[in-house]
């Protein structure tokens, strides 16, 4: 099976999307194939050996005027041809219908009193025999134009649509504007048809009808690209071009032909290429851009570097370690568009009910059409106009006020704004549905090292037999210079500053005993350094000075490693890992929002409980086992709670994936960003307390999306079908109708449009 996602050209409303997902889904060779809307884009999974690309294509231009396509250049493409048709469609549409807008305008007027019109002010002409109104004649000429040409894809759509056996959008704008066109063309053509009736035409309704959702459909368009900005912005941070040391001399070349071990050279002021390390030199960084981090990073030899970040002063030679799809930038984009192609799961309900919406509106037309027809003037109520003319005007504005679109655009557009805002400041959202969950969370579980404190220990103390500490620093190095767990590091650089020549000593057995320490042989004893549970593991007959100097490091917040030779305690080495600067304004923001913060480590009570009393952590559940870790979150899910888990290593990954929402930190191992659900680029913890804002913003605008377009339907719809009219008076005119349905779409994306202010 193969998972691909590809862009959509051509929908214009949810039943679109319905229409696609169901054609494809039907096919033995799909898996699963989901379309949103809103980015026009298709996640799909099919078996690529009994299906190609071009068989997709066809499938998905089967059921409408849809175009597949891959390459990002391409839909550009297409895009630009569709914006192109529309736009001349809605010009030549607007002149036409400059006689009707008059008309109606002299209409109003003379409602007023202002004006005088005559019924037929350019008189009658005989053809044939047939006396024809030269008015009519010249509004059918004019409305054939807006319809067949200006409306024509309504028509085609409609067509697909009903090849599938289904209807959409499509189906109801073209039943009504037929409906008023066909009744206005015999009223004009053969008047004696409906001689018994008022003699009138509607073929302003289907001029205005069509001109109002081509202009709906223009304004959408331009709001959606609006909503997808985040996606353009990030394209558009890329660097074009670096200066290249090539044999000695600095050479100009295009981002696109640098490949990795190549030496990049960067002056004050210009955009950093790739990703990569600094070989030579220093400077301040600014990588807002990409980490949503607004102060400038102060970078040396040794220093990663990240593309599409600006260096502010200094200059520095760095040395290309990713191209291509490896770099951040573009695993960013990536994520960016896969988590606004998912759907959301309150969008569910939404397409539940725009999959049998259109069945139900032509079924309340019909309903509508028959009751004012045969009944409305045998119960007393006195029409407006012919029987027939006014059941045909409130058929028409029924199906052409009831809108789907909006329904299929209230999660979606929401959705892609609230992850593009979320990428402007770091937080990479993985998919729609962390985002709409996140509002939920009522518990959040930090692991404590490199999450909630640097992540970089020191050694801040050695308590041992005096003069014997850079011996048993040494042999302490050289074994934990095997280990890659920060403690070890610690304890390694200890060695490497205070000149304990740990290369030479030779150790054998080399055992890393997970979550506790490690163990091996030296000169044929046996070594063992880590935590108390290893030293308990491995029967180490513990000192008691060197306990006691231990309860004490404990309760000062530092974390105490324990080294034994051939059973016996011998050596302590105390470290201290700082939390970091945001750690307590980030705790008490969650606190202020009801949320209970959790510290999940494997460091002593005693340590963490001190941590946890300076960032003012609500629980502490310490002495735990990478193993260990998902089993707690699972605790933590069986109290009740909604639990996020924050994290940032390798042994974090499968708490990361047991919470509800796992969320990673950028500076930490790919397997947990793999893992987790959200990703802070800069890994600081104040962005947790932005990612669920962003959340609770998100799922307000998709609750005011929804009421919104539900609301307006459920309104609407028993307005046209003229349910006011009997108290008072009220009509709903089609060409009101259709003003209103193409407005319905425009503002529930203007309101998600909101989001990027907020």
């Amino acid at each position: 099976m193969k998972k691909e996602t590809y862009s959509i050209v051509g929908m214009h409303c949810a039943s679109c999307k319905t229409l696609i997902e169901r054609e494809l889904n039907e096919q033995k060779a799909v898996k699963r194939a989901n379309v949103n809307f809103s980015t026009e884009m298709l996640n799909i999974e099919y078996d690529d050996e009994q299906l190609s690309f071009d068989q997709l294509m066809k499938i998905v231009g089967s059921v409408g005027n849809y175009k597949l396509v891959k390459d990002e250049a391409q839909k550009d493409d297409e895009k630009m041809k569709e914006y192109k048709a529309l736009r001349r469609k809605l010009l030549v549409t607007g002149v036409a219908l400059v006689p009707f807008a008059v008309m109606m305008v002299m209409m109003i007027l003379q409602a007023f009193g202002v004006v005088e019109m005559m019924h037929a002010p350019l008189g009658m002409i005989n053809v044939a025999g047939i006396e024809m109104n030269v008015f009519f004649v010249v509004q059918f000429v004019l409305a054939s134009i807006i319809l067949f040409y200006g409306g024509g894809g309504f028509f085609t759509g409609a067509l697909s649509a009903l090849k599938s056996k289904t209807a959409n959008m499509d189906t109801l704008v073209a039943l009504g504007t037929t409906t008023a066109w066909t009744f206005s063309t015999v009223v004009t053509f053969a008047p004696w048809v409906f001689a018994d009736i008022q003699q009138e035409v509607f073929f302003e309704a289907a001029a205005f009808i069509v001109f109002f959702i081509l202009l709906g459909r223009f304004f959408e368009a331009k709001a959606k690209s609006q909503a997808n900005d985040a996606i353009k912005k990030l394209f558009e941070l890329q660097a074009k071009e670096a200066t290249v040391l090539k044999n000695g001399e600095e050479v100009k070349l295009k981002v696109d032909d640098l490949a990795a071990g190549d030496i990049v050279v960067v002056r004050p002021g210009e955009k950093i290429a790739l990703d990569g390390v600094i070989v030579e030199g220093s400077a301040s960084i600014d990588e807002s851009a990409v980490t949503g981090e607004s102060i400038p990073v102060e970078k040396s030899v040794g220093d990663s570097v990240i593309g599409a970040t600006v260096n502010k002063t200094g200059s520095f030679q760095f040395k290309v370690e990713k191209v291509g799809e490896e770099t951040l930038l573009s695993q960013i984009i990536r994520m960016v568009e896969e988590a606004q192609g998912t759907q959301a799961p309150i969008q569910k309900l939404a397409d539940q009910i725009s999959g049998i919406f259109v069945p139900i509106v032509i079924a309340i037309a019909i309903v509508g059409f028959v009751f004012w027809y045969f009944f409305a003037s045998g119960i007393g109520i006195k029409l407006p106009g012919g029987t027939l003319s006014t059941a045909i005007y409130i058929a028409t504005a029924i199906l052409i006020i009831a809108c789907p679109c909006a329904l299929g655009l209230a999660t979606p557009t929401a959705v892609m704004v609230g992850t593009g805002k979320a990428a402007a400041n770091g937080i990479l959202i993985k998919n729609a549905e962390s985002l709409e969950h996140a509002h939920k969370i009522e518990a959040i579980v930090f692991d404590k090292t490199g999450t909630l404190t640097e992540g970089k220990p020191v050694v801040d103390e050695i308590f041992c037999e005096p003069g014997k500490e850079k011996d048993w620093l040494a042999v302490a190095a050289a074994l934990e210079h095997l280990s890659e767990h920060p403690l070890s590091e610690a304890i390694t650089a200890k060695a490497e500053e205070e000149g304990a020549s740990f290369e030479k000593v030779k150790v054998e057995e080399f055992e890393l005993h997970e979550g506790m320490g490690v163990s091996g042989m030296h000169k044929g004893e046996k070594v063992v350094i880590g935590n108390e549970k290893l030293m308990k593991k491995a029967g180490v007959e513990a000192d008691a000075s060197l306990q006691k100097r231990a309860e004490k490091l404990h309760s000062q917040g530092k974390t105490v490693v324990s080294m034994a030779v051939e059973g016996k305690e011998v050596a302590l080495f105390a470290l201290l890992d700082k939390p970091k600067s945001e750690a307590a304004e980030a705790v008490k923001a969650l606190h202020a929002k009801g949320i209970k913060v959790v510290m999940l480590t494997g460091d002593h009570q005693e340590t963490a409980g001190y941590i946890a009393g300076e960032l003012g952590i609500d629980r502490v559940i310490a002495g735990v086992l990478p193993t260990e870790k998902a089993e707690q979150i699972r605790k933590l899910k069986e109290e009740g709670l909604f639990v996020a888990m924050v994290g940032d290593g390798i042994n974090d990954a499968p708490a990361l994936a047991e919470a509800q929402i796992g969320i990673a930190m950028g500076t930490g191992t790919d397997v947990a960003k793999e893992a987790g659900d959200v990703v802070l680029v800069h890994g600081t913890i104040d962005k947790v307390v932005d990612a669920i804002e962003i959340s609770n913003k998100t799922l307000s605008i998709i609750k005011q999306n929804l009421m919104w377009a539900f609301g307006y339907n459920v309104v609407a719809i028993p307005v046209a079908a003229g349910v006011l009219y009997p108290f008072f008076g009220i009509l709903l005119s089609p060409i009101i109708a259709s003003a209103a349905m193409a407005f319905s779409s425009v503002s529930v994306v203007l309101n998600s449009l909101r989001l990027k202010r907020g």
